[in-house]
């Protein structure tokens, strides 16, 4: 039985660190499953100095909704060459956008990781991304 004791303490040993690793793996609030982005659509002469801020939300798996998001945001569809479509208007990092001098309705594009470990910084047109759209309307 001695010998029994320091054997099963060598099986137990990984079986417990295996257990750790995959509870420590998960997120808090599963994968995210969709964003939202508000306004939806937006002229700006209806924005003080026609500038819009649009907001992400995102709802995970599990129901959860999280506002606001951190995205990647593109005045452009994303991963698109700038010079294949031009930019029309500006579009900061923070969602807040402005008409330059065309007029028209414009798209307003933010994405983000499925896997909420992957910080935007290391997004690449690779990684699994969630897309939502909105419009902006310049006058």
């Amino acid at each position: 039985m001695r010998k029994l004791v320091p054997f099963l303490s060598c099986l137990a040993l990984p079986l417990v660190s295996i257990i750790m690793l995959a509870c420590g793996s998960s997120s808090p609030h599963g994968q995210l499953q969709s964003i939202t982005i508000s306004p939806a659509t937006a002229d700006a002469q209806n924005f003080p100095n026609g500038q819009v801020q649009f907001k992400a939300t995102g709802t995970y798996t599990d129901g959860t909704k999280v506002s606001p998001l951190a995205v990647l945001w593109w005045p452009n569809q994303p991963w698109t060459l700038a010079l294949q479509t031009p930019v029309v208007i500006s579009l900061d990092s923070k969602g807040e956008a402005a008409c330059r001098l065309n007029s028209g309705t414009f798209g307003i594009w933010a994405t983000a990781p499925v896997d909420p470990h992957i910080p935007l910084s290391q997004v690449t047109m690779r990684t699994p991304q969630v897309v939502a759209t909105a419009q902006l309307t310049c006058p």
